[in-house]
This record gives C-alpha cells, sequence and structure tokens, in this order.
C-alpha cells in the first residue's frame, strides 16, 4: 500500500509524516526550499506476526509494509496544476492533512480556520482535476473516432461522458455506480476522486476531546471518505518522552490511541484490506491483500508461479495455528483444512500454496 500526504499549505503533513513513519524532518525543510520529496517505507505492526513468529524464532519475521509520501503544500486553487499532480494519481489512497490548529505565527491563507471549509475546498479540486483529464481524453476520443469508428472506443466514450455529468454535479468518480468492467477501464485514469481519501485534521490543544469524535468536526458519509482527528503538536512532544514519562503524558491529555495506530486501523478499512500469514522456509511472513481475494489471486501476490501452477491452499487460522503450537502439529491433528482456488481468503489466514512448478 502507498499513501500520499497532501495539503495546502502550513497543515502539519510533514509532522504527520514524521508521527506515521519515526522520522524526524524538518517541519520547514520545503519552506527552506528543500525539492526532494520526504518518502518511507514503514513495517505495519501486527502482534499476530509476532505470535506466529515466536513459534518459529529461528526463521526471519517480515511484517507488511506501507509507503508513504510527503508533498509540499499545494496553494489553493492549484491541485489540477500542480507538478504533484502525477504523485497523487500514482498513490493508493490519498491522506489530505487538514488544519485545524490555531497558531498566531502562522496566518491562514483565507483568514479563518475552517477545517470543514477547507475539506470541502479540497473535494472540489481533486473533482475539477477530474473533470479536465476526462475533457481532455474525450477531445482526443472524438478524433479518434472520426477516424476509426471502435466499439471499445464508443463504450470508453458513453462512461466518460457519464461521468463527465457526474462530477459537474460535485460528487466524485468513488460514488459513482460502476461495473467491474467500467472500473478496470477507469484504472489506467488513475482519476484523484475515485481513490480512497482520509482527511486528517491535525486539531488544537484544547480540541482534544474531539479526536475521538472526528464527525463532530466534519461528518461525512461520503463512500470511499474517512476522517480522523489527531494533534500533532502533541505528539511530536510525546515522542520525544520514554517509558513512564510517556505513558503518563498520553494518560495526562486522555489519548486513548495515537495517529499512527488510529492511521493504520482507518486505512485498512477504507481500502477494505486483510493480512495472511505465510511460514516458509526461512521467513514468516505477513502479506495485504483485498478483502475477498480469491486464494488463487492471494498466491499470485507471492509469486506468479504459484498462481500459475497453484493446486490447492492449506489454510488454518492463526490463532487455531497458536493452540498446536506449529503448523506441522496442526497438520496431524487434522486441523489444517485444503481449500481450492476460489476460497476466500480470511483475516488472520495462515497459508501454505501447494503448485506445480
Amino acid at each position: 500500500m502507498n499513501f500520499a500526504l497532501f495539503g495546502y499549505p502550513k497543515t502539519g503533513k510533514t509532522t504527520l509524516f514524521n508521527l506515521l513513519t519515526g522520522a524526524k524532518i524538518d517541519v520547514k525543510s520545503y519552506a527552506d526550499g528543500k525539492k526532494e520529496l520526504n518518502r518511507r517505507t514503514c513495517p505495519i505492526p501486527d502482534f499476530r506476526l509476532d505470535k506466529i513468529w515466536a513459534l518459529y524464532p529461528e526463521k526471519n519475521k517480515i511484517p507488511a509494509s506501507i509507503d508513504f509520501i510527503d508533498l509540499a503544500g499545494i496553494s489553493y486553487g492549484d491541485v489540477k496544476d500542480s507538478s504533484y499532480l502525477n504523485y497523487l494519481r500514482n498513490a493508493d489512497a490519498l491522506t489530505h492533512v487538514v488544519r485545524g490548529f490555531y497558531d498566531a505565527q502562522i496566518s491562514h491563507p483565507k483568514g479563518k480556520i475552517s477545517p470543514k471549509d477547507d475539506i470541502l475546498s479540497m473535494e472540489e479540486e481533486l473533482i475539477l482535476a477530474d473533470l479536465v483529464s476526462i475533457e481532455s481524453r474525450l477531445e482526443k476520443l472524438e478524433k479518434e473516432l472520426k477516424r476509426a469508428k471502435t466499439a471499445e472506443g464508443e463504450k470508453e466514450k458513453e462512461l466518460l461522458e457519464r461521468l463527465h455529468s457526474h462530477l459537474e454535479e460535485g460528487r466524485g468518480i468513488r460514488e459513482a455506480p460502476l461495473s467491474p468492467q467500467e472500473d478496470k477501464l477507469l484504472r489506467s485514469f488513475a482519476f484523484l476522486s475515485q481513490k480512497k481519501l482520509l482527511h486528517m485534521i491535525n486539531i488544537d490543544e484544547k480540541d482534544i476531546p474531539l479526536i475521538e469524535n472526528p464527525e463532530k468536526i466534519y461528518p461525512s458519509d461520503k463512500k470511499g471518505i474517512g476522517v480522523v482527528a489527531f494533534c500533532g503538536k502533541i505528539e511530536m512532544e510525546i515522542l520525544e518522552l520514554e517509558g513512564e514519562e510517556k505513558a503518563d503524558f498520553i494518560t495526562e491529555y486522555g489519548l486513548h490511541e495515537l495517529s499512527a495506530s488510529k492511521f493504520l486501523k482507518a486505512s485498512y478499512d477504507l481500502l477494505k484490506v486483510i493480512t495472511f500469514f505465510t511460514i516458509g522456509k526461512d521467513e514468516v511472513k505477513a502479506w495485504t491483500i483485498q478483502e475477498n481475494t480469491p486464494a488463487l489471486k492471494a498466491a499470485g501476490s507471492i509469486h506468479s508461479d504459484i498462481e500459475k501452477g497453484f493446486i490447492r491452499a492449506e489454510v488454518i487460522s492463526w490463532e487455531e495455528l497458536l493452540q498446536h503450537s506449529s503448523f506441522q502439529a496442526a497438520k496431524e491433528k487434522a486441523a489444517v483444512r485444503l481449500e481450492g482456488k476460489d476460497y476466500p481468503v480470511q483475516n488472520g489466514d495462515v497459508l501454505y500454496f501447494r503448485f506445480a512448478k
């Protein structure tokens, strides 16, 4: 999975990047003219993987990972023309960092702090960027169809015209009803308003109680959009502490969970992904896949040769594996199931794929 952190200037994007990745990037780096983007690949903590690996301590433990890229602030109205547009299009999902904190030293371009207004403004800008892309493609498609009409071209034109009307109504493509075939056709466009979008609202210290109720800041029931609140200033102070002092500080501010944990939960829910595990010759490894992925495709996420030669999947839940202390012991007790290529892999499954080499 890869996420692009973006937003308007001075919202706390680099602060969130540091909180999510453990990096210590200077939050003023972009303001000082830095051109290289902040990037990190981070392991995803998973206590289930830890427990499985404890059965095989001689093997390497390899967690699933998540990639982050931190983009410099994009001025109001500039998303469609931004030099960072391709980074947004290449991301699996978008994380919009929203300013909800007050700071007399950092003026707001619009003169007031309003997370709701900034969120609505950004959602509109993503829609506008997609409108520009569709209009450009329709113009080229019109010329292509004049030279030679094709059934595929006509289908694409009809779909893009329908989506153009949908976008003009102020609705993102993620809200449009699409068939599996239409969804597949649109993937190459990487439309921004089709991507899953997580609004991370960087709130003021006095608003910390709202962290558990972000819907009070921005209520949204739009498909494919999530909202999480965090207090970047306080969490950065917490990062500098250790042990009991850190725990006391967290308790003092009434923080039940830090932003990294909240982000992972929200992103998994938003992207509808799950984790399965494998125990190989040298490693115990976690893998992320979409919910309801069949065993055949799960095998392909490991290696295309396993998918091509797929025979069966040996399956056991991680909890049951722990009860038997090893995969082999579970097989001997007939606790491991044999499943076919259409078996929908479940969250927490431990799999061994039989395949023809």
